[in-house]
């Protein structure tokens, strides 16, 4: 959705949101922002504080400092806001029960009047067969299925943005492609996820937008197409100088690789497959001076680590 000036509706903006346990802070200025219809993968390493931050965005927890806006709408008033659902931590389901049974005990803590047509649509849409699962209680379905009949219980509240929090976790490869194709079904059909997973690579296969957090501290915040172009295979030129470095940039800018050239400080880097003997002639032919050559095939941690790490 956009608004009348083309630009999409802010679902989530949160601004230097914080929260301390004694003089302790657990979460420090987190400034993080999902717009209508993203995929928001929210990743960090075990013991980064990522749910501590969905507790903050769902009222489960409140903020020491800072504050966030749901649909434009302030903190307090945001949370009596139904367009937002979500699961925090762990699915909880009476095992005893059916999946249609689990449907029908939320409908009755939430105070939802839904039929059983509307919760087996429910099930439907989340990729569980109605008929299969009619007589099977909780307790013998996979952990895949467990975290789809989750999902079910969330979407019929009818939210517009779903929080995840680690949806993937303990899935085998069948489970995760399960989740994966749902939440991507789910998406098209109009829902704004917010997803958090310890592992990038879940979260490069199924979201459009990445937010990085590690030690509390929010780090960065990137499209997965800008994350693409920052990963992926390099060539780096190191120089004396960031003068001789920028001089070098100019004098390779004719050449056909020069548009996957980025200076930064005394190096040049060069993205995507390139042909280094190519670079190499080019750089001999122009006389330039180099102090380091190298290839590298930097991965998505990398990246990641090397965010972290500065």
């Amino acid at each position: 959705m956009e608004n009348s000036f083309g630009q999409k509706e802010k679902v989530l903006e949160t601004v230097g949101l914080s929260k301390k346990y004694g003089d302790m802070y657990a979460v420090k200025d987190v400034n993080m922002h999902i717009e209508k219809g993203d995929i928001y993968g929210f990743v960090g390493e075990n013991g980064a504080c990522k749910t501590t931050v969905i507790r903050l965005i769902t009222g489960l927890a409140a903020p020491t400092e800072g504050t966030f806006y749901l649909f434009g709408e302030e903190k307090d008033k945001a949370l009596r806001n139904r367009r937002v659902a979500g699961i925090v931590e762990s699915v909880s389901l009476n095992k005893s029960m059916t999946a249609l049974e689990n449907l029908k005990y939320q409908c009755y803590i939430c105070g939802l009047k839904k039929t059983d047509a509307e919760l087996n649509e429910a099930l439907g849409s989340v990729g569980l067969d109605p008929l299969a699962v009619s007589k099977r209680k909780v307790r013998n379905f996979s952990l895949g299925m467990r975290q789809r009949l989750g999902l079910a219980s969330v979407i019929i509240r009818d939210p517009e943005f779903v929080l995840l929090d680690e949806p993937m976790n303990g899935l085998d490869p069948q489970g995760f492609i399960e989740m994966r194709e749902t939440i991507k079904r789910l998406n098209e059909g109009g829902m704004t996820f917010l997803i958090s997973s310890h592992i990038l690579a879940e979260l490069d296969r199924i979201c459009n937008r990445i937010g990085f957090i590690s030690g509390g501290s929010f780090v960065e915040e990137t499209s997965v197409e800008e994350l693409h172009r920052q990963s992926g295979k390099k060539i780096i030129m190191g120089f004396a100088d960031a003068e001789s470095a920028a001089s070098a940039g100019s004098r390779l800018s004719n050449y056909p690789f020069a548009p996957s050239i980025t200076l930064e400080s005394d190096k040049l880097t060069i993205d995507g497959e390139q042909d280094v003997n190519q670079v190499i002639a080019a750089v001999v032919r122009e006389e330039i001076r180099l102090t380091l050559f190298t290839e590298k095939d930097i991965t998505l941690e990398d990246y990641y680590f090397e965010k972290v790490r500065r």
